[in-house]
């Protein structure tokens, strides 16, 4: 079930970059929904009404100022946002009632679930660049099916390389397909599947994986891949 909501979720995300801007706003703002629902369930801390609301108000401004804004360094206003979101963070913890059990966990647990939440927000600054529709369909779809191999018993360590060579695949056709190219879009395939991988790695490793947060979280941490290598790889 994880694994058909990761594809589904990775499908949306393509669909979405190609039908433009706004609408993968609305498709990022769904991933972003699913990581905050079951986060502090996954992690099993406490605070989570109020985690989840801050981390909702830092994924919602980060998505629209990414996408409107027109600034020469296009993730400025997601650097203001996570910090004003650390603040915000410190300031939950205050208003929690006493006694405030697993403080340092709870908190921790804010400030990296609004984190998580503004990279995913980086796949709207990617879809703004050049090719930017098809290095989002190219990450998104990599990181989706990086997480087949899944299904099938077998060890983690094949299973992470079967999983990186399907996404550096996925990325090869894509890129061989679109202005991408099929060099850098195995390299962003590549690295997609390696985002999907860790992602699914720190679920495994949680006290209580969440449905939606096991989901959700490995095309979250793909969106900075998306951005990065695509400006170094395709300008």
């Amino acid at each position: 079930m994880v694994i058909a909501l990761t594809l589904a979720l990775a499908g949306v995300l393509a669909l979405a970059a190609l039908a433009g801007a706004a609408v993968l706003v609305l498709a990022v703002a769904l991933v972003q929904g699913m990581v905050i629902a079951g986060w502090h369930r996954t992690l099993g801390v406490p605070g989570a009404v109020g985690g989840m609301v801050l981390a909702g108000v830092a994924a919602a401004a980060a998505d629209l100022l990414l996408w409107l804004r027109d600034d020469p360094r296009p993730l400025s206003p997601a650097a203001g946002v996570l910090g004003l979101t650390i603040a915000g963070g410190f300031f939950h913890q205050l208003t929690r009632r006493w006694p405030r059990d697993q403080l340092t966990a709870s908190l921790t647990g804010t400030v990296t679930l609004a984190t998580v939440a503004v990279l995913a927000a980086v796949f709207v600054s990617a879809r703004q660049t050049h090719g930017g529709a098809a290095l989002v369909s190219a990450v998104a779809l990599s990181a989706g099916v990086a997480r087949l191999p899944d299904l099938v018993p077998m060890s983690t360590w094949v299973r992470a390389t079967c999983g990186l060579l399907l996404g550096a695949a996925v990325g090869l056709l894509v890129g061989g397909w679109t202005i991408v190219g099929p060099g850098p879009g195995l390299l962003l395939g590549l690295a997609g599947a390696a985002a999907a991988e860790l992602g699914a790695a720190l679920v495994r490793r949680a006290p209580a994986a969440d449905l939606y947060t096991a989901a959700g979280l490995p095309l979250a941490l793909a969106a900075p891949v998306a951005y990065v290598l695509g400006r170094i790889l395709v300008g």
